[in-house]
């Protein structure tokens, strides 16, 4: 007890040691993620299928990309295993919906926002291992996702289970889930800076969760340093020639802002209308997943570049390499197959999510993205042929640019393609496109779960006008304090438990014999359990408070007594006078029922 006392979260920047901590775990835990699904994606497609899957450089191998070309019936017929693949996949992935976790399906982040905005930051632990192994058989299988939902959903765990083990406040666990998000996607896109502001951007529509930035930031560089210290140095992708070629594409880059607009709604109004589908469908949730997987294969057989995560393809599209540059055409029919390659991955994602299937939606929103600003490029490189239109650079830029407006995250988004190409050399159109995107699309979002703002939150009920709150002195608005909740250090625990009930209070502030305050206790945390009949007479309060917890005075302000109620999670703060004597306390409702009442005076 007295060792988790002192480990225990009593000031911010308690917060930001074990962010470190958590980003360390978070690192190990993307390494190992993707150690797994490489294995996997060797033995599915290689070994059986004798096909070669592209990855991106920043994706460390474990294997030969070179399929076997073993003379075995299924490597003979790649389209069959192909076909088959995602359908086994959504099956493995329903029977562990039906028989282990019913939570794992979906992109988790969706599950995080909401355990930030109304479970205290709580993430059951077991949920991050069925999540990354419903990502595992989805990936594998052929399914459409990216692997930023487990990783990260496994960081946002780390944290939220490290605060419980701590007895953090809301405050705190809520800053240690985002910093484990942080962690989680920092490793895997190899951008720490990115990671960060997708993390405490991405839980609000119109602002940021700017509490928890610099836990985050430590969080994000931490699993970083960690992930690239086992699976090597380097970038996501490698790419150059890149830049702005002449001021005059700036109106076209405008054109690929609104483009990306026009396809985010309809990306998110295909997702949600399949994901409204299989959820009223009346078969078993075991069916619903394969039944998915069976819409994806259809597809994929057509088009096997929108298989899996598509990042590889991706990358070699960006550096002129894709297999949809071998189709010899105007650039007419060039934005024509860009066009369609966008289309089916945003079906093939909606198909593979919405039905139970398990993937993070970052990966595959720039794919589409980038699909987009190829289409743009060669659309206009059509258009006017006397212009030297980056391809690669408007695919880039495509890819933040339809992020930004689908998931409401404009910064995170410029930053976050910065760091996987490694450059910041087209920053300036990945502003100007992000933001039009982010601007037009206030109405729909990707993400179920995120609110407009902190103030929509019910993690920031606490979070008032405390230019107000610093202005109301406690003595001008309490002329006597609560004393109900006052109790001598020397009353048996038990007795405490009994006056509990009576008085139907959890938190006490605990006085010594000449009245001078002592300190508090709380029966949240600190319980007889009921199998220790003979200590029940021998405990006192003493053994079990909190020594020395903070406390205000009459001259202090509102807001000082709230900070330090929120601070210590406790529904009470100690007023003493001074030479220490309790005068009384005051309830965190107290402060929100005189706040209120100050708000409806009428002014003047």
């Amino acid at each position: 007890m007295k060792i988790l006392e002192f480990f225990k979260v009593r000031k911010p920047r308690q917060i930001y040691i074990y962010s470190i901590l958590i980003g360390v775990l978070s690192g190990l835990g993307a390494c190992l993620f993707s150690v797994i699904l490489n294995t996997a994606e060797h033995f599915t497609f290689q070994v059986l299928a004798g096909i070669q899957i592209q990855h991106p450089p920043g994706e460390t191998q474990f294997f030969s990309d070179v399929p076997y070309k073993n003379n075995h019936f299924l490597s003979r017929n790649p389209r069959l295993v192909l076909f088959f693949l995602p359908i086994i996949g959504g099956l493995l992935v329903g029977i562990v919906l039906k028989f282990l976790y019913s939570d794992a399906n979906g992109a988790g982040t969706d599950r995080m926002i909401h355990a930030f905005h109304h479970q205290q930051g709580d993430i059951p632990g077991r949920g991050s291992f069925f999540k990354a192994l419903c990502t595992i058989f989805t990936l594998s299988s052929g399914g459409s996702g990216g692997k930023e939902g487990p990783t990260a959903y496994i960081g946002a765990s780390i944290g939220s289970k490290l605060g419980q083990f701590l007895q953090a406040g809301e405050r705190a666990k809520r800053s240690l889930l985002l910093a484990g998000t942080a962690g989680g996607l920092g490793a895997i896109f190899r951008a720490p800076l990115g990671g960060a502001l997708t993390a405490v951007e991405i839980v609000y529509k119109e602002d940021i969760e700017s509490d928890s930035l610099v836990a985050c930031l430590i969080s994000s560089v931490s699993a970083y340093f960690t992930y690239t210290a086992i699976l090597g140095p380097g970038t996501l992708f490698q790419v150059s020639g890149i830049g702005l070629q002449d001021y005059r594409e700036l109106w076209i880059y405008v054109v690929l802002g609104l483009v990306c607009y026009a396809s985010g709604s309809f990306y998110v109004k295909i997702l949600h209308w399949i994901e409204s589908l299989f959820q009223r469908l009346t078969i078993s949730i075991v069916l619903k997943p394969a039944l998915g997987g069976l819409c994806v294969s259809l597809i994929v057989l057509a088009v096997p570049e929108v298989l899996g995560t598509g990042m590889g393809y991706l990358h070699e599209t960006i550096n002129g390499r894709g297999s949809v540059y071998q189709n010899e055409g105007s650039g007419l029919l060039l934005a024509g197959l860009f066009f369609k390659l966008a289309i089916c991955k945003i079906l093939v994602t909606s198909f593979t999510v919405g039905s139970g299937g398990s993937g993070g939606l970052f990966a595959p929103s720039l794919f589409i993205g980038a699909m987009l600003g190829g289409m743009t490029a060669h659309f206009f490189q059509w258009l006017l042929p006397d212009w030297n239109i980056s391809t690669s650079s408007f695919i880039i830029v495509g890819m933040g640019a339809f992020f930004s407006g689908v998931a409401h995250t404009p910064f995170s988004a410029m930053v976050m393609i910065s760091d996987i190409i490694g450059s910041y050399v087209l920053l300036p159109p990945l502003m100007i496109v992000s933001m039009i995107t982010f601007t037009l699309s206030s109405k729909w979002s990707l993400y179920r779960g995120q609110l407009e703002n902190r103030f929509k939150s019910p993690a920031h009920d606490w979070d008032m006008k405390h230019d107000l709150l610093e202005n109301m002195k406690i003595s001008k608005f309490f002329a006597v304090f609560r004393d109900k909740a006052i109790v001598s250090k020397n009353m048996l625990l038990n007795d405490l438990e009994d006056l509990s009930i009576q008085i139907h209070a959890s938190d006490f502030i605990v006085r010594q014999d000449d009245n001078t305050y002592y300190g508090t206790i709380s029966l949240k945390k600190t319980r007889i359990k009921e199998n220790l009949d003979l200590l029940q007479n021998l405990i006192t309060i003493e053994d079990m408070a909190t020594e020395g917890s903070e406390t205000v005075t009459s001259n202090d302000s509102l807001a000082s007594a709230l900070q330090k109620i929120t601070r210590n999670d406790l529904d009470k703060v100690a007023v003493i006078d001074e030479e220490h004597k309790i005068q009384g306390y005051i309830l965190y409702q107290d402060i929100f029922t005189v706040y209120q009442q100050y708000l409806k005076k009428p002014s003047g």
